[in-house]
């Protein structure tokens, strides 16, 4: 078994760092009552816009990440059902010979994640159903689904159950400010530690979660591996187009 899945992604190496930035904004912001100044607020607004940017650049790379090292190890008989179907859409030469299925998988990734130089754009907002589907096409599911609720923030627990309804709260928030030009009248400073700590515990959990699906993946895939018949010919991304 590989040992990627025992340690932390790259993806989420760089959350850790990319969070002392907002660390560093919220130090320039007093611990005071009241109504904040207006320097305080663009300070939120500034925080807040940079946390959903980890979120959001987190979730692509670690799409992409995870389906490069997936598609380098697992044989093609067990190619996720989403994926295969995906790749079903690609002709016998581009699945067998170039750039190969393992590739091609990977560029579907890349596609829907960070988009192209053309008119795809790649992930359009990192709400909960966007990363779950962008996810799925690297072989994790249900990624979002039944996180710990201990884990929202505290100022939206009352109206917000799930990590994944408060994924969506942030990226509406994000949107409110960058599209209006204005910050919400009622975000404090503590609203915005607490988003920059959901951050922080959602992307830990994810990433615990991501690997450990890859792991159960490459390992079944290893359980399954046997003398190649015309069934598992028939099943492989590609392989009978090319016969």
């Amino acid at each position: 078994m590989s040992t990627w899945v025992s340690s932390c992604t790259e993806a989420h190496r760089r959350v850790e760092s990319s969070l002392k930035v907002v660390d560093g904004v919220l130090s320039y912001i007093k611990d005071t009552q009241g109504k904040p100044a207006a320097r305080e607020r663009a300070l939120f607004a500034a925080a807040v816009v940079f946390t959903y940017g980890i979120w959001e650049n987190y979730v692509e790379q670690l799409a992409i990440e995870l389906a490069k090292k997936v598609a380098r190890e697992i044989p093609p008989e067990n190619v996720p059902e989403r994926v295969r179907t995906l790749l079903d859409k690609c002709t016998a030469w581009e699945l067998t010979v170039s750039p190969g299925w393992r590739q091609l998988w990977v560029q579907k990734v890349e596609l829907h994640a960070i988009g192209d130089d053309g008119d795809k754009y790649g992930l359009n907002t990192a709400k909960a159903g966007q990363v779950n589907s962008l996810l799925d096409l690297a072989g994790i599911n249900d990624a979002l689904q039944g996180m710990a609720a201990s884990m929202v923030p505290e100022h939206v627990a009352q109206e917000v159950e799930e990590p994944a309804e408060a994924v969506n709260r942030l990226v509406d928030l994000r949107g409110e400010i960058v599209h209006t030009g204005t910050v919400p009248e009622s975000l404090r400073k503590k609203h915005v530690r607490e988003w920059r700590q959901f951050i922080e515990n959602l992307t830990d959990a994810l990433d615990k979660r991501c690997r450990r699906q890859c792991r159960q993946l490459l390992r079944r895939a290893r359980k399954k591996m046997a003398p190649t018949t015309r069934r598992s010919v028939r099943h492989c991304p590609g392989r009978e187009r090319a016969r």
